[in-house]
């Protein structure tokens, strides 16, 4: 096992410590080990294409990474690109002839990965972007269901509440549009009424001491 270590990069980069360290460049230096990385918390392009690397885990600790060069390593599997969903400012991908470089791979990746620009060298087009994009909305509109039960119910237990304690024609107005509603809209009724009820529990104390 060949390991990247402190004092390697240290001189590979002329730096002092290693959270000074925006660039790194160790191409074809055999590198299976790159642990180190997590403590180059300001990096911002790393070059580490032709080496033996399993695994992306310790780049998730760079959150300035813009520039990732790993092509020709030992990534075996698409998993490992959920560590890079991490660094939001990631926009450029080098990931070609690695074994998880399937056929549709390109495609995968940016389902993963949406921000990226620029993957194995080709900028991104347009289309590309725009069904990773559909990707996403698709994966969050299948996790709504659960969601939307778990607000329904909890907007079920507090109409209960508030109709037994409670009978106007506004609240059976609002109870009676809370079907209709979808997730966001929900969320949004019930964060309205979440900062009237911490507003009307502030103001209590000083109406008391009023009266």
């Amino acid at each position: 096992m060949c390991v990247l270590t402190e004092e390697l990069v240290l001189s590979r980069c002329r730096a002092t410590s290693l959270d000074t360290i925006k660039h790194i460049n160790c191409w074809g230096m055999g590198l299976s080990d790159i642990s180190i990385v997590q403590y180059m918390t300001n990096l911002e392009v790393a070059t580490f294409s032709v080496n033996k690397i399993s695994t992306l885990k310790f780049l998730s600790f760079c959150p300035k990474l813009t520039e990732l060069y790993i092509r020709k390593n030992d990534l075996q599997s698409l998993d490992e690109l959920k560590c890079l969903q991490q660094l939001p400012n990631l926009r450029i991908l080098w990931l070609t002839e690695n074994p998880l470089c399937t056929d549709n791979y390109r495609q995968l990746v940016l389902n993963l990965l949406p921000g990226i620009v620029k993957l194995d060298n080709v900028a991104i087009s347009p289309n590309l972007n725009n069904q990773a994009s559909l990707e996403q909305r698709r994966k969050k509109k299948s996790q709504r269901p659960k969601s939307a039960a778990s607000v329904d119910s909890s907007f079920s237990d507090a109409e209960s509440i508030i109709r037994k304690s409670v009978e106007t024609p506004i609240i059976n107005a609002i109870t009676a549009l809370l079907p209709s509603l979808d997730v966001e809209g929900l969320y949004v009724v019930r964060g309205v009424i979440d900062r009237k009820i911490r507003n009307a529990e502030r103001s209590e104390p000083d109406s008391v001491s009023a009266s």
